[in-house]
């Protein structure tokens, strides 16, 4: 399976780990656009 991250979508194989540089109003957005999904899972480092 290959990764998939477009606004729209979010594809990832099991386990894997992405990360992503961006602000925490970026983060606040992407947060919000998953809603209350629990995968996959995101996190700060702020």
């Amino acid at each position: 399976m290959h990764t998939v991250i477009t606004p729209e979508r979010i594809e990832l194989p099991p386990g894997t780990v992405v990360r992503m540089l961006g602000s925490w109003q970026d983060y606040q957005v992407l947060s919000q656009q998953l809603g209350d999904r629990s995968s996959p899972r995101i996190k700060s480092n702020y």
